[in-house]
């Protein structure tokens, strides 16, 4: 059973073609998602997130026989609880049949020839018969340390800046470097964050203070109808932000 923090669904060498909006559509059901693209160095990732849901992509890099080797490994991993799935434009029924009942992958076959709607929702069965996303409702990237993350906007005439946190695509915990009397339910008009090379405009309410830390805020987002772009620049950086921790770990020696 997947914890609060649910788990981490990678995508093993999909297919170009369709990666980006595979990606695309996990990050917009709230998944924790990532992109592998080297089987070997995958395998580090896996031995250190071995809770986690994978789909490989068997169409190339790799032959029929090596894949199936692969997959046969990564289901005999011993330690943590490691979920497989297939991704393949080969609609061959003996094939699937293969992994599905003498390999034992768990998460499916997933015949992209059926096109990235169809494919996406038997990801997303997959994913919810596993609780991948636990008791999160939403991802969440820490930032503290990501000196080209930061906010700013006017409050009473004055204007402010500050650090963003941790951020979700419903707010953010942010810390100002200016003080001043800041109540719950104030409403932010035009919040710039700067998400790196990113600049996103969007308002906010305050809902509170962190109890560990009373000088942190919270802040939630309100999107105006209709437009979705806000959100989906700032899942953008956090699947940015997260991808590029795991790729520290895949590119370990």
């Amino acid at each position: 059973m997947a914890g609060d923090t649910g788990k981490r669904v990678f995508l093993l060498n999909p297919p170009s073609v369709v990666a980006a909006e595979l990606i695309e559509a996990l990050l917009a059901a709230e998944y924790e998602v990532y992109l592998l693209k080297d089987p070997d160095r995958a395998k580090r990732v896996f031995a250190r997130f071995n809770d986690s849901i994978v789909w490989v992509g068997i169409d190339s890099v790799l032959g029929e026989q090596q894949w199936q080797d692969y997959v046969r490994s990564l289901l005999a991993q011993k330690a943590g609880d490691l979920k497989v799935g297939v991704l393949s434009y080969n609609a061959d029924a003996s094939l699937a049949e293969r992994y599905l009942m003498q390999i034992g992958v768990q998460c499916g076959f997933v015949a992209l020839k059926l096109g990235v709607e169809e494919s996406t929702r038997i990801m997303l069965r997959a994913l919810d018969a596993n609780e991948a996303r636990g008791r999160r409702r939403y991802v969440r990237a820490r930032t503290a340390d990501d000196d080209r993350t930061s906010f700013n906007l006017t409050i009473n005439g004055q204007h402010v800046t500050g650090r963003i946190l941790d951020i979700s695509s419903v707010g953010m915990a942010v810390r100002f470097r200016e003080t001043f009397d800041l109540p719950s339910k104030s409403v932010l008009r035009n919040i710039q964050l700067k998400l790196r090379a990113t600049l996103v405009g969007v308002d906010g309410v305050v809902i509170g203070t962190r109890s560990d830390d009373p000088a942190i805020r919270v802040i939630l987002f309100q999107y105006t109808k209709g437009d979705d772009r806000p959100r989906h620049r700032i899942r953008q950086y956090i699947h940015q932000t997260l991808q590029e921790a795991i790729e520290r770990v895949e590119n370990q020696p």
